[in-house]
């Protein structure tokens, strides 16, 4: 025998903003504007993330300082609420000496920008 549950909640959904456990959207502040990083490992691999321009510039301020000889071997990426399964967090290291290139596609979620652009 099914059952169907409903539930109900008061709870504003960008409450979760910024709460990786939550399942909710990704965080960070000015939260419209995005980027899908995809990184080449000198394997061929490819990894992609979809990130807020801060933490894309946050890679990038990490790749330039350690290509300039300074700073951690490895960079850890928050996967946030995409595809956590049964787990509290996810975060991926990316090792510095196994990056062959990466790519920078931005996006932005605020719907009038993107309506504007498409009219120009």
């Amino acid at each position: 025998m099914m059952k169907t549950v409903q539930v109900y909640s008061e709870k504003n959904p960008d409450d979760n903003l910024g709460d990786p456990s939550s399942g909710g959207n990704i965080p960070e502040e000015g939260h419209d504007d995005r980027a899908i990083l995809t990184i080449t490992m000198t394997t061929g691999l490819e990894k992609e993330f979809d990130l807020s321009m801060k933490e894309v510039n946050d890679f990038i301020n990490w790749y330039d300082q350690k290509d300039s000889g300074t700073g951690p071997s490895r960079y850890e990426i928050d996967k946030h609420g995409n595809n956590i399964g049964p787990f509290e967090s996810r975060k991926d290291h990316v090792i510095f000496k196994n990056i062959l290139t990466f790519e920078i596609n931005e996006y932005s979620t605020n719907k009038s920008s993107n309506q504007s652009d498409k009219t120009s």
